[in-house]
């Protein structure tokens, strides 16, 4: 079942998200056009806690300064998903940002992601969210914007990034939850379609297509 539809059977108390500044709603023109809330709104408005902080990334490995990028979701998601015993279904879209790291590749790399989302994973299951978890791959980064970024978020190959979508497709099968292939379907429009100026943030139709990964996303 579809996970719009499967969380209507469930009696969820909200929706809870986790990401980066896409899931924050970075250049969707309007809040309300913003992927999270496309999903609230499509899922009887089921309220929103929206955890995303601009800029970071899933894992807790080492830059090129020797430190973890602050506010990395491994550090953050115990008192931000499990506050408190709670029925929230669960969506996470992590890895762009991991993905578009180049500057620390001995320490900040798939394997640390892997490890860290699976560490994640395994807590959330472990409180009893298994079902209303769903993960998303990263959102598609056209060829121009693995040239645009902050120092350290540059230089990224195509097969480099799509490492780690494959990485999150694998954990989806591997802890059977629902998966967003949200790659996948910004990809099937072409490149740069769904990107706003900067080549890094969807525009209002990429942020469409993340939430209707997220949607009709199933259970591995």
């Amino acid at each position: 079942m579809a996970l719009g539809e499967h969380l209507k059977t469930l009696g969820i108390s909200g929706i809870r998200v986790f990401g980066d500044s896409i899931t924050a709603g970075f250049n969707a023109s309007r809040p309300h056009l913003a992927w999270p809330a496309l999903f609230a709104a499509a899922t009887d408005g089921f309220p929103i806690r929206n955890h995303a902080i601009p800029g970071t990334v899933l894992q807790g490995s080492r830059l090129a300064d020797g430190k973890p990028r602050p506010d990395n979701g491994v550090s953050r998601f115990a008192r931000t998903l499990l506050d408190a015993p709670h029925r929230d279904a669960i969506l996470i879209l992590y890895g762009y940002n991991d993905a578009r790291y180049t500057a620390a590749p001995e320490t900040m790399n798939v394997a640390g992601f892997v490890r860290d989302y699976t560490r994640l994973l395994q807590a959330l299951i472990a409180a009893g969210h298994a079902e209303r978890i769903a993960i998303g791959s990263p959102p598609y980064i056209p060829d121009a914007g693995f040239s645009t970024g902050s120092p350290g978020f540059t230089g990224q190959t195509r097969q480099g990034f799509e490492d780690y979508v494959e990485a999150v497709r694998k954990l989806a099968a591997t802890f059977h939850v629902h998966y967003a292939p949200v790659y996948e379907q910004m990809k099937t429009h072409g490149d740069g379609a769904l990107a706003s100026s900067d080549l890094t943030h969807p525009n209002d139709a990429g942020h469409r297509v993340i939430f209707e990964a997220f949607l009709k996303a199933e259970r591995q």
